[in-house]
């Protein structure tokens, strides 16, 4: 059931003439060593956002992952990171994964090294070491990118499916550049001096204070500026109720023989639907 939808094709066309570091879009050969890179550097974009990004494929999750997911989703909401808030870079993140990993320096990772990353990003637990010190780790969040992808529904990306992710999280990433560029840019120079980046990750940050200050006004009883843990427990709560609401308004909406599941047929055209809304950005901060 691999296949390779019309959208899909366009997209790596457009990546290969506009994204000058898009080798893994542009390769049609691509190498177990470009996906597994990839994969992880977009874990680490997804990591990076506090969106709600491929929030629909909590369709496919049982009643113990839904209620893991409702648990991160409040904790990052709340959270903020450590690091400094940046703009989406596909390509520093790809180095970021080949510095941690490329433990001889030769510029690549030989079997040894491969096999590391391949195996942490497949275990996803904990906090591998491709992640940043200080960055928030949303494992429910890449879950609901791969299971976007995964358009056979065997539970496995295949290597197409796999190329097709990383595809669609570097145009993201570019989306969301762009975006950058439009709101700071403010000389029109085509890139982000240091005091315009400044002013992004103002931006960035503002936006997260003004999310946790709706969730404050919203969940904080005793009015002492943070979530105790009651308080935290009625915020999960909530959207573990409101992820299964949603959960079942999609059931009602794609399962068209009515067995209260999604067959991989059933549930082709909403993996593509999320597909479409990341690539075009749509649930960033």
């Amino acid at each position: 059931m691999n296949r390779t939808t019309p959208y899909r094709r366009l997209l790596t066309a457009a990546l290969c003439f506009t994204l000058p570091l898009a080798t893994v879009a542009c390769n049609s050969a691509m190498q177990e060593e470009e996906l597994v890179v990839g994969e992880a550097s977009a874990f680490l974009a997804t990591s990076e956002e506090s969106g709600d990004i491929g929030s629909d494929a909590v369709v496919d999750a049982t009643a113990e992952t839904l209620t893991s997911m409702s648990a991160e989703d409040v904790d990052t909401a709340l959270e903020p990171t450590t690091d400094e808030p940046g703009i989406c870079d596909f390509s520093a993140r790809r180095q970021e994964v080949l510095q941690k990993y490329d433990a001889n320096q030769n510029g690549s990772l030989d079997r040894a090294e491969l096999k590391a990353l391949r195996d942490e990003l497949a275990a996803q637990t904990g906090a591998p070491r491709f992640v940043r010190a200080g960055m928030r780790v949303r494992h429910w969040a890449f879950w609901r990118v791969r299971w976007a992808f995964d358009e056979n529904g065997d539970k496995a990306l295949s290597a197409e499916e796999r190329a097709a992710l990383v595809d669609a999280m570097e145009a993201r990433c570019e989306r969301l550049r762009q975006g950058a560029l439009e709101k700071f840019d403010t000389n029109k120079d085509g890139t982000l001096d240091e005091a315009e980046r400044q002013a992004a990750r103002q931006a960035i940050r503002t936006a997260w204070e003004q999310k946790r200050q709706e969730l404050l006004t919203g969940y904080d009883t005793n009015g002492n500026g943070v979530l105790e843990l009651s308080e935290r427990a009625k915020l999960r709560e909530d959207r573990l109720e409101a992820a299964r609401a949603r959960r079942q308004a999609l059931l009602e909406q794609y399962d068209t023989n009515e067995d209260g599941r999604l067959s991989p047929e059933e549930a082709l055209p909403l993996r593509q639907e999320i597909q479409r809304r990341i690539i075009e950005g749509q649930g960033a901060n």
